[in-house]
């Protein structure tokens, strides 16, 4: 990344204001009284790239009065009514791209950033060109494309993973995050190795930070242990509904299970488990069970068989009785079963409906976004006008045709709102009416098995009319269905076992891998970019003279990346570090040494990383700092290749001191006025 301009605008009644400044690579120097607007201008630069929350605030209210209020000029104060700042980009491809975020405007908000293709700054293009409307600090600004940071993202080349997140599962490595280690104002910045990460859930965020632009291998393997251990919860999860759904079946039959855990294991043995039943007192297996009933269901048979013969016309009567019922069960079911299937293919056709729906209402209302904020701003498209002829255009992307009103975009959107509505109290309709359906029908198979049994028996007996004839078939009946109901419970036992070994055995490999992952998660190659950091880091507070500890005794811990003490446990690290060890100009040196060291390690040919090669330090000659250390850091700055690094600075507001800072070293210096906000030529558009 490659600051080439940055440019404050100011309109104030019918005057021009602002400040414009140029930037070089290497070292920049940025020197300025303490009252001259250094820090306004270090804020404005983060403001124009979206990454104010490093600051601490959203919006422009992150920024001092001067540039959003109003300001001092000539010993007179000047109203404000327009502001905007706009910063002139570089990637490592060589593109350019000017970005411009209105500060101060009645009708534009802050949200919306514009894209221009090219350099307005230093070079001819002009801002009045057409620009790409972004928005910003709105859901999906780091994952739409029409979001400002997935545009900065896309165009820096970064490619942020995926992390692991402090509330479980896996969340972005956003921008700012990863701004955090680059850009180190002055009032918070200096208090912690990587200070003012804005929050956003992320497990260990310092660390990943360091892990992303070091371009160390871990993420991807994080990636694989957290979608692993999500595999693991899903695995218990759906053994907790398995066992679940067997025991609801099977405690209203008095059939308890034997051998089964009640949460999953990758251990679990399907031959020692068993299903029983309480015959009497004694406690049997449903098998031996089974078989019993389905004995004592034969001698009844044998002795029905072995009968009196007569034709007794109640049992025809009944058989026909019998039959018609059985013919009315299995109409109904057929009926019901077609209904079900017609049910099942409007959902499934409401449902894609559904999902285009959805998916073109996203695009709608982030359509309308921009199309809002760019008509605060006086876009031409956004007013319904063509920027190139001012002829009026069709709030629309469809074509004209005579004779046929067509909808504008906020009336799309209404319509896909009712749409999806409809949409979605259809499908749960549909959804309650193919459960019902699905109970309804399990019943009428369960009765149409016994129907059909109990037909077939009075079939059987259909010439005995003797006394005891009716009661045996009662009995038989009542004996088929116990053996039904066991044997249902047996084949759902079955099918419980085969998914409980399917879930033991994707159990066992999902162990197998969480075993096999290094403890740390780090390559042998991320392993020796660790090592170069730690020496990076160990060579760099040497120079700027850190004494509090021997720099040979600090080192880079390897669970958090971050300076430690000793080879000390983590949570050791949490009670005693080397913050707490050190005065506080040798901390300050520390944090130095360390985001250098990033840098270095990170552009090393044989291990190149991610950083972007920029640093902003914001007054880094904090607590006293010593003239001596300073100059070293200047110096490394001037040295390191290939890294822009920008030093805003008062030097004590004392010219002698800033050239003892800066003796030996090669830079380009951004020399304030008193007062950075003064008349200046530009043509007013905001």
């Amino acid at each position: 990344m490659f600051i080439r301009a940055v440019e404050i605008r100011i309109n104030s009644g019918n005057e021009h204001f602002g400040f414009r400044c140029k930037f070089k690579s290497g070292l920049n120097i940025i020197k300025g009284r303490n009252s001259s607007g250094k820090s306004t201008l270090v804020n404005t630069i983060m403001y124009a790239l979206g990454l104010e929350e490093l600051i601490g605030v959203k919006g422009e209210r992150a920024l001092t009065s001067a540039v959003r209020d109003r300001f001092q000029y000539d010993g007179q104060p000047h109203a404000i009514q327009k502001s905007a700042v706009l910063i002139e980009l570089q990637n490592s491809a060589g593109n350019i791209v000017t970005f411009r975020r209105p500060i101060r405007n009645d009708d534009k908000s802050t949200k919306l950033v514009e894209a221009f293709d090219g350099a307005i700054l230093t070079g001819s293009v002009s801002d009045l060109a057409l620009a790409t409307p972004l928005f910003l600090h709105d859901p999906g600004a780091a994952q739409y494309e029409e979001g400002f940071l997935k545009y900065l993202e896309s165009f820096l080349g970064l490619k942020l993973p995926r992390v692991q997140s402090s509330t479980g599962g896996l969340t972005r490595l956003y921008p700012q995050v990863i701004a955090a280690a680059l850009f180190i104002e002055q009032k918070r910045g200096w208090t912690d190795y990587i200070a003012n990460i804005p929050f956003y859930q992320i497990l260990g965020a310092p660390t990943r930070v360091v892990q992303y632009l070091l371009g160390l291998e871990c993420f991807e393997l994080e990636e694989k242990r957290a979608l692993n251990e999500q595999m693991i919860s899903r695995l218990q999860s759906d053994w907790a509904n398995l066992l679940s759904g067997l025991t609801g079946v099977l405690q209203p039959l008095g059939i308890a299970t034997r051998g089964i855990p009640k949460v999953a294991a990758s251990t679990f043995a399907a031959d020692n488990t068993s299903i029983v039943v309480r015959i009497k007192s004694d406690e049997v297996l449903v098998s031996e069970a089974v078989a019993a009933k389905a004995k004592e269901w034969d001698v009844i048979e044998e002795e029905r068989v072995g009968g009196p013969k007569s034709a007794s016309p109640d049992v025809i009567h009944l058989l026909n009785t019998e039959t018609l019922k059985l013919e009315n069960l299995v109409q109904q079911y057929e009926e019901l079963s077609s209904e079900d299937r017609l049910h099942g293919i409007s959902l499934q056709e409401f449902t894609q409906l559904l999902n285009q729906a959805e998916s073109d209402q996203r695009k709608n209302k982030t359509t309308r976004k921009l199309h809002d904020l760019g008509a605060q701003v006086g876009l031409s498209t956004a007013e319904d006008h063509c920027p190139t002829c001012g002829s009026e255009v069709e709030n629309t992307l469809l074509p004209r045709t005579e004779g046929v009103l067509q909808m504008d975009l906020q009336s799309n959107i209404d319509y896909l709102d009712a749409q999806i509505r409809m949409l979605k109290r259809q499908i749960t309709g549909l959804e309650h009416v193919r459960e019902q359906n699905k109970s309804s029908l399990q019943q009428l198979e369960v009765s149409i098995k016994e129907q059909r049994a109990y037909v077939i028996s009075i079939r059987k007996s259909v010439v005995q009319s003797d006394a005891t004839l009716e009661a045996n078939i009662r009995k038989q009946v009542f004996l088929e269905r116990e053996i039904l109901s066991l044997q249902a419970a047996e084949a759902r036992f079955s099918t419980f076992i085969e998914h409980a070994k399917n879930i033991a055995l994707k159990l066992e490999e999902a162990e197998k891998f969480r075993k096999s992952l290094p403890s740390d998660l780090y390559s042998e190659t991320d392993r020796i970019k660790i090592t170069l950091l730690e020496k990076n880091f160990r060579a760099n507070a040497s120079s700027f003279g850190y004494t509090s500890a021997e720099p040979n005794e600090v080192t880079i811990n390897r669970g958090t990346l971050l300076p430690a003490l000793g080879d000390i446990t983590l949570r050791e690290v949490l009670r005693k570090n080397v913050k707490s060890e050190s005065s506080a100009s040798d901390f300050v040196r520390l944090i130095w040494a360390f985001l250098l060291a990033i840098y270095q390690t990170s552009s090393m040919k044989e291990f190149v990383g991610n950083h972007p090669g920029f640093l902003l330090f914001d007054e880094p000659g904090q607590h006293s700092m010593s003239e001596v250390s300073q100059n070293a850091l200047t110096r490394l700055f001037c040295g390191a290749q290939d890294l822009q690094s920008v030093v805003a600075a008062s030097f004590d507001e004392s010219e002698d001191l800033f050239l003892r800072v800066t003796e030996g070293s090669k830079f380009h210096l951004i020399e304030l006025p008193d007062k950075i906000i003064a008349p200046m030529e530009h043509d007013g558009v905001m």
